[in-house]
């Protein structure tokens, strides 16, 4: 038993010690962004119509990548996207900035690197053309109606904020999943049988998809925690496409992210929004699997 336990003790150390470089460097670039650079996002989302026709893709496209730039968490962007709204930056453009701030940030972005470069670099694609092409489906089906609901929200002042308190903040909130990652990862090692993961994500392509997509409702309970679960999974022979499909439909049903989500788009949109995302994370995942 003893050593059973100090045997599992090395495992989470060395684990620890695989991923902290990712997980320091994701922190530190996501709080370097919120303190330095919000402003200016939030600035540059006011602006993305000039010198464009109010219907152009660009404007949408540049949305979505700020959205993936913004370092905020759902509770935070939701009023950040409620403030533009009170602003009357166009709703599909809001629309492709939230969807693109769900399913990235700065720091799970530097984290997936831990999963290989390709994967990250795809992951990145990914969440831009799934925010762009949110835009546009808004610009396309809500022109002529309301999408969001923002009558909860009003207008507040800025909070101020510094690099070492955000940057503790982000380490408070995040330490316990990553740790957790960690653990559940090290479990996986050392009593999972890799035959299991490769007869659920090896050879049956389409329904790998799926599973994945469906775990990850479940699972995904921060995006730092189950990068160290995805990377045993892939090394036990699950393929990247379902390994993508995973990190998108993940966060996207996260149940912290639908509860913010829910408050401004009301329950019909709301039902439409997780429809796009589970349907976009599978033809996605698909799709890679075969790229990659």
């Amino acid at each position: 038993m003893l050593h059973e336990l100090y045997m599992l003790s090395r495992s989470v150390t060395a684990q620890f010690l695989l991923f902290l470089p990712y997980w320091v460097s994701g922190l530190l670039a996501g709080s370097l962004v919120s303190v330095y650079l919000s402003e200016r996002i939030t600035a540059k989302m006011t602006r993305l119509n000039s010198g464009t026709g109010k219907r152009s893709l660009i404007p949408i496209c540049m949305a979505s990548a700020l959205g993936i730039v913004s370092p905020l968490c759902m509770h935070g962007t939701v009023p950040v996207i409620a403030a533009l709204g009170h602003k009357h930056v166009p709703q599909h453009q809001l629309a492709a900035f939230m969807v693109g701030s769900v399913l990235l940030n700065p720091n799970l972005f530097l984290l997936g690197f831990a999963l290989g470069p390709e994967i990250a670099l795809v992951r990145l694609l990914l969440a831009f053309i799934c925010g762009s092409l949110a835009g546009a489906f808004a610009l396309i089906f809500f022109k002529h109606r309301p999408l969001f609901d923002f009558s909860r929200f009003a207008p507040t002042g800025k909070e101020k904020k510094t690099f070492l308190r955000d940057l503790f903040k982000a380490i408070r909130v995040t330490t316990p999943y990553f740790l957790f990652g960690i653990v559940l990862t090290t479990l996986f090692y050392r009593y999972m049988p890799a035959e299991w993961i490769t007869g659920m994500f090896g050879a049956r392509r389409g329904l790998g998809v799926l599973f994945a997509a469906s775990m990850s409702v479940p699972l995904y309970a921060c995006g730092g925690g189950v990068i160290p679960l995805i990377r045993a999974w892939l090394f036990a022979g699950m393929n990247p496409g379902d390994a993508l499909a995973f990190m998108i439909a993940g966060p996207a049903t996260k149940i912290n992210n639908l509860s913010a989500v829910k408050m401004i788009l009301g329950v019909r949109h709301f039902l439409l929004y997780l429809a796009y995302c589970a349907g976009f994370a599978m033809i996605a995942g698909l799709l890679a699997g075969l790229v990659l």
